[in-house]
């Protein structure tokens, strides 16, 4: 399944939009935000294991350790708030910031752009 660059780009705009308009509306933490967020999100998966489907993984060799380690950091960090209240969790750190509307529809926009970059972005071909 291919289409054009243009068509993607617009595709996530699009998805973008409703997913920044039903944070801004209902709340990041309601259940209209919660599905419609869970739709478009779903709705890229979907997509990107689609276009993919039929081709092997290649290996990930080294240039995955430090996806390794920031996974590592973030879950680490996770469980041992669980383990101890007195530390902030990650939601908690950024609550001020997102308190403002407007920064929490930026902040959703900025989240759903990387997350479309990291599907759409170039995969480099091994040399043969």
């Amino acid at each position: 399944m291919r289409s054009s660059p243009f068509a993607r780009r617009l595709t996530f705009a699009a998805m973008a939009l409703s997913c920044v308009a039903a944070v801004l509306v209902w709340g990041e933490l309601s259940v209209g935000a919660l599905v419609v967020i869970g739709a478009a999100g779903t709705a890229v998966v979907v997509v990107a294991l689609v276009r993919q489907s039929g081709q092997t993984a290649p290996p990930v060799g080294r240039r995955g350790l430090p996806w390794l380690a920031l996974v590592t950091a973030a879950v680490s960090w996770e469980l041992v708030t669980l383990a101890d209240d007195q530390l902030p969790t990650a939601s908690d750190l950024a609550d001020p910031f997102l308190a403002e509307p407007l920064l929490r529809g930026a902040a959703t926009v900025c989240w759903l752009a990387i997350g479309a970059w990291l599907l759409d972005r170039p995969r480099r071909r091994p040399q043969r």
